[in-house]
């Protein structure tokens, strides 16, 4: 299975996103590949290796929507999709093209929608107080995605090497 066989059927929005994707380059110290289309395989087929269809899924989706919400950063001067993560959450829960394919797939969407929908504040974290992260990650655990979410947040880092074997060791948060 690869990231290509994956998409091959694809609803239409779906293949449709990914193409623009492709034309969406993002700033190079958190993404050095060449546009969002290539992140999202890289970050996917990094998933592949799980085997679990919820991640693999929502390697495909977590960034769908960067194309459609994305503005320009003054300070930076590169774009930034603020929001993306919620419309692919929308995106996801309001077709049923599209959770017909993941269902088809094998995965199961409230897994693949919470994990695009958490896939950034997952990132952000360690920036929180502790309490909140604490609720955060009993709020996560108690929709069954906690352990998901370390995982999909250590393939969707595009600075550090994505190595499954020793993926538990990098782990920074535990649960509640």
């Amino acid at each position: 299975m690869t990231f290509l066989d994956l998409i091959i059927d694809a609803p239409k929005t779906i293949s449709r996103k990914l193409e623009q994707l492709k034309f969406l380059r993002e700033r190079p110290d958190f993404h050095p590949e060449p546009s969002a289309f290539h992140h999202i395989q890289i970050v996917t087929d990094r998933l592949i290796q799980t085997g679990d269809m919820d991640l693999i899924m929502a390697g495909i989706l977590h960034d769908i929507c960067k194309f459609d919400t994305v503005k320009m950063n003054v300070k930076t001067g590169w774009p930034t999709s603020p929001g993306h993560d919620q419309a692919a959450f929308d995106l996801i829960v309001s077709s049923s093209d599209i959770t017909n394919w993941i269902n088809s797939k094998g995965a199961f969407i409230p897994n693949v929608a919470q994990i695009c929908k958490a896939h950034m504040r997952f990132h952000q974290l360690g920036d929180m107080r502790q309490s909140k992260r604490d609720a955060q990650i009993a709020d996560w655990t108690r929709l069954g995605i906690f352990d998901k979410l370390q995982i999909f947040g250590a393939a969707d880092n595009m600075i550090e090497d994505f190595d499954l074997n020793n993926l538990e060791k990098s782990f920074k948060f535990n649960r509640v």
